[in-house]
């Protein structure tokens, strides 16, 4: 198998973590070829830089000029995908694939998505907000942003928020609740906001207040991230199946159909067995799990 035809395979059936970094490495790696061939045109690095950010990165990074921004719309989405330098796609992935596992596994990869780019969208509605109102905050200059950190942030502080008491195990620290690394990043960007250090850490506090929020919500029945997927899929004019002009008729004949109190029977019962399987994470962590308790979990996420 080539690796056109594994990264296919890994599309198809690595679930919306695996695309989502598929993606962000795909947008990297085109631009480092961009790069390169601009290198040999231009003659040299910095030509190449200038060049590719007149042509190409202009075009995908967002800005908190809302009169610039009125001409590129688009970039409130495209931002999020956009890495120019290996040590910002490397962490973001890296916390993107930690995180993003445990959310699928528990949420799903609907819900997972739209904690992405709602928190995305969040985070960028924070930065250009603290851009406008509070220039001195950044020497009175509006600036552009990239990157998927409000977004990763948000699909992280999100799974945390949602089960705080999950335990995972770290590199040299040990088992620790997630609600506790969840906070370390929130209070590292509240330390850096104004350091001047060039990073748009109110883009990601504002993609983590999204994926609190949108927790506590979904605690509460209010489907915030599903709900807006859901509504991507129906403008989404690409990919729907037309509907079936043959009828099938179930026939009962010979067996007899499961009564309503069956029904709820059954479902409390596998609700219960779920609950069990999201304390026994809360105690011992998800790799505690067997593959039948992480089979059944992603089945009863995706609603089957």
């Amino acid at each position: 198998m080539g690796i056109q035809d594994d990264l296919r395979m890994q599309w198809r059936t690595g679930g919306m973590v695996v695309r989502l970094l598929l993606i962000n490495a795909a947008v990297f790696l085109g631009l480092l070829a961009i790069q390169l061939v601009l290198i040999g045109v231009a003659g040299d690095r910095m030509s190449a830089l200038a060049l590719r950010e007149l042509y190409v990165v202009q075009w995908l990074r967002s800005t908190s000029d809302l009169g610039a921004l009125l001409w590129k719309p688009w970039t409130v989405f495209t931002y999020m995908f956009l890495h120019t330098e290996i040590g910002h796609i490397f962490w973001n992935m890296i916390l993107l694939w930690f995180g993003g596992r445990l959310f699928r596994d528990l949420l799903g990869d609907k819900r997972l998505l739209g904690n992405y780019l709602l928190g995305g969208l969040s985070g960028f509605a924070l930065f250009a907000l603290s851009q406008n109102l509070l220039p001195g905050l950044h020497g009175g200059i509006n600036s552009g942003i990239q990157g998927a950190s409000a977004a990763v942030l948000s699909v992280f502080v999100g799974i945390a928020a949602y089960r705080p008491d999950m335990i995972v195990n770290l590199i040299l620290i040990g088992p620790v609740k997630l609600m506790y690394v969840a906070a370390v990043f929130v209070l590292l960007d509240f330390v850096g906001i104004g350091s001047g250090d060039g990073v748009a850490h109110e883009a990601h506090l504002g993609g983590a207040l999204y994926g609190f929020l949108a927790a506590q919500q979904l605690k509460r029945g209010n489907d915030w991230s599903l709900g807006f997927v859901n509504f991507l899929e129906r403008l989404w004019p690409f990919g729907k199946r037309r509907a079936s002009k043959l009828r099938v008729e179930k026939s009962f004949v010979g067996r007899t159909p499961k009564r309503d109190t069956d029904y709820n029977a059954n479902k409390r019962a596998k609700q219960a067995r779920v609950d069990g399987i999201l304390d026994k994470i809360s105690r011992s962590g998800y790799d505690s799990l067997s593959k039948e308790e992480k089979d059944l979990l992603f089945k009863a996420s995706n609603g089957k």
